[in-house]
Order: C-alpha cells, then sequence, then structure tokens
C-alpha cells in the first residue's frame, strides 16, 4: 500500500496524530467545536465577571428624620461605587414593594429623631433591610452601607472631639462594642477572582471531555476503528497516544492562555509556584480526556458517552465546594466532588494561586489527578483492546 505520492505510509503515533488533523482540517463543525467554542465561551465568562464587584445595585432610603444629617447620609449613600439611591421615601411601609418587585436589594431607614439624638450624644440606630435569598446582591449592599455609616461615625467623632469636654469618651460613644479583626486576604471580593477563574476550568473540562468521547466513539460510529489502530502499526497505545496527542496540545495551549490572562493581564498573579499551577492544569486536561476515553469505551457508543461526559461533568462546579463549602453537602454529593477532577485543580488554584501555600499541600491534588488521568486511561484501553474493536461496536451511534 502507497500512498499518492508513491511513498510507503508511515505508521505509529505521530501517523496517528497527523490522521487526526487532518480530520480537523476536513471538519469545520468539529474545528469550531473545539477552537472556537471555548474561545467564545471563554470570553463570555470573563466578559461577564469583569467588573470585579457588583457595582450600582439600587438602594432606597426612607427619610423619616428629614434633617440635614439624613440628607447627607442620602448623598454620600448614593457616592458609595456599589449602591445606587434609586428612591427616597418619607414612609417605611412605602418601601416593601420595592423589594418585592426586586426593583431595590435594599431599604435604608432612617428614623424620626435620628439627627436629635446625635445632637445629645446619644447612639443612633439606622435600620437596614435586605432580602437575604439574593446572597452576592445583600452582602455587597450591607457591605457598602457598613462603609458609609463608618464615615458619618467618624464625622460625629470627630465633631464632639472638637466641642466635648470629653474627648476620651467620644469614640466609646459612638461605637461601644468593638470587634478586631485580622484580615488574611485584603484584595476584598472580586468576583471575577471568585466565579469567571474558576468557571473557566470547569467548562474547559466539560468540553476536554466531551473531545475525549468524540475522538474515540467517531471511529466506532464512522466503523474505522480498525484503520485507526492499523495507521499506528496495530499497537493500541500508539493509536490511543496519536489520537489524543493533537487534543492535549490544543486544550494545553489553552489552558495556559486562560493562566496568562487572569495572572498576567487581569492582575490576579499567581501566589504560590507558577510551575505547580501550570502542572496542575496539563494534569486536569490530561484526566478528563480519560474519562472521555473511559466513558466511550465503557459503553461503546458514542451518544451515550457524550450523554455520560455531560451528567458527569455538567454539574462539577456545584458540586467543587468553590461556591457552598463541600463539608456541608451531603454524602451523595461528596462523593460524586472527589470523582471531579475539576475539585482537586481548585484546591490547587485556592492554595497556590491565591493563597501562596507551601508546595508540600500541594502534593495531594496533584497525585490524585495524576491518578485521574493514569487509571480511566488505563481502563479504557483494556475496554477497547477487549471490544471496541470487534465489528459489532462498529457503527454504534
Amino acid at each position: 500500500m502507497t500512498r499518492r505520492d508513491g511513498r510507503p505510509p508511515r505508521y505509529g503515533t505521530l501517523a496517528v496524530a497527523r490522521r487526526e488533523l487532518r480530520f480537523w482540517g476536513r471538519s469545520r463543525g468539529d474545528r469550531f467545536l473545539l477552537l472556537w467554542l471555548p474561545l467564545l465561551i471563554g470570553g463570555l465568562v470573563w466578559w461577564i465577571f469583569s467588573a470585579g464587584q457588583p457595582r450600582e445595585l439600587p438602594l432606597v432610603i426612607v427619610d423619616e428624620d428629614a434633617s440635614q444629617f439624613s440628607r447627607s447620609a442620602g448623598r454620600l449613600m448614593d457616592a458609595m461605587p456599589g449602591v445606587r439611591v434609586v428612591a427616597r421615601l418619607e414612609q417605611r411601609q412605602a418601601a416593601q414593594p420595592w423589594l418585592e418587585a426586586r426593583r431595590a436589594y435594599g431599604v435604608l431607614w432612617i428614623p424620626a429623631g435620628t439627627s436629635a439624638e446625635l445632637a445629645r450624644g446619644q447612639q443612633a440606630t439606622l435600620v437596614l433591610e435586605h432580602n437575604a435569598q439574593f446572597l452576592t446582591h445583600a452582602s455587597q449592599v450591607v457591605r457598602e452601607v457598613q462603609a458609609a455609616v463608618a464615615a458619618l461615625s467618624v464625622a460625629g467623632v470627630t465633631q464632639r472631639l472638637a466641642r466635648g469636654p470629653q474627648p476620651a469618651a467620644a469614640p466609646a460613644t459612638a461605637q461601644p462594642i468593638r470587634v478586631h479583626r485580622d484580615t488574611l486576604d485584603d484584595r476584598g471580593p472580586d468576583y471575577e477572582v471568585f466565579l469567571a477563574a474558576t468557571l473557566l476550568p470547569a467548562v474547559l473540562q466539560i468540553l476536554v471531555m466531551v473531545a475525549g468521547v468524540s475522538a474515540v466513539g467517531r471511529e466506532l460510529r464512522d466503523g474505522t476503528a480498525v484503520s485507526w489502530r492499523h495507521r499506528a502499526g496495530g499497537s493500541l497505545t500508539a493509536a490511543l497516544v496519536g489520537k489524543l496527542l493533537p487534543y492535549l496540545l490544543l486544550y494545553l495551549a489553552l489552558g495556559a492562555l486562560f493562566i496568562l490572562v487572569f495572572a498576567g493581564l487581569r492582575g490576579s498573579p499567581i501566589r504560590g509556584s507558577v510551575m505547580v499551577v501550570l502542572l496542575g492544569m496539563a494534569l486536569l486536561v490530561i484526566a478528563s480526556l480519560a474519562f472521555g476515553v473511559l466513558l466511550v469505551a465503557a459503553t461503546r457508543n458514542m451518544r451515550m458517552g457524550l450523554s455520560l461526559a455531560g451528567f458527569l461533568a455538567a454539574p462539577a462546579f456545584a458540586y467543587s465546594g468553590q461556591a457552598f463549602p463541600l463539608v456541608a453537602m451531603p454524602a451523595f454529593a461528596q462523593a460524586w466532588a472527589s470523582l471531579l477532577p475539576l475539585t482537586y485543580w481548585l484546591e490547587l488554584y485556592n492554595r497556590i494561586w491565591l493563597a501562596a501555600s507551601p508546595i508540600a499541600l500541594a502534593w495531594e491534588p496533584l497525585a490524585i489527578l495524576a491518578l485521574m488521568g493514569a487509571l480511566p486511561l488505563g481502563i479504557g484501553a483494556w475496554l477497547l483492546a477487549r471490544r471496541g474493536f470487534l465489528p459489532e461496536a462498529w457503527g454504534s451511534r
């Protein structure tokens, strides 16, 4: 058998990889799914959370005091970047429809007599009502209102120091009970770091797993499994490595691009070992490909393998412990999370990238990721060797 140019055909791992690349060149749909779709999804996720923090969340002020102090408080609230005063009402009852209709996420009530209490040197209480069902919205509104009230308290203390005969008592009167806090990470809440930088690897895991299923499943679907193995010189190992090599290089490049964008261009530098982060990303890609091979080898059906890949990987972020504490989840959810490579990548992200933990704390998730790459790939290869190249497996959709 000779090629069109008259030379004998090449066999082995690189020959299989070239065969796969030629398929990419012929299939416009696969090129879109492999390259342009990850870039589009990644760009969309980054764009959605690029602001870092929520801005101008609607806030309603109920001013029953109608004083210079209440007007100053309203102007100061409106100047805070995280909230925007959308209404100033005179009665507390009138604010409830704003919360119920979600036209505002907080109501700040300034009771009547507040300015008079402050003038007498007494404590005054402002009441903030918010809907705790919207945790992110509520925490942002609370944080902005607390910052504005703190500024008002400082102004009040300054005035008392200027006119009172007991300057030492003024701070205690403004804030009789204090809490000392030591902040371990002083960058503040950044949802680009919290969500975008963690959702993108979750999306990458899904896409890589689907690519692993389709790469091998296509050979069964089209009945070309024998020619695929023949191109590798009859070696199943060479056939698998050559088949997966282009996908591995492509998604490693996309993973490196993700790290470059967030660590270099978006101002979230890697505080720990860069090599550990890169190694973790490589192992995440390998493990996701291995899971894809295992699923299609176990089912010998591309459609079923794709369905299982989506079922397994789609909820990975929800079960990873990033948005909700993993230890507080039911045992089933914890077991599900322990089977997903993303869970261990996020451990590396939190420990090494964000917290600059010692490298010793990275070995466990790295070892588990490596095992998740080797074990499913080995089982998948064994299943393919036993049943994947039988004629009854050909044409399986």
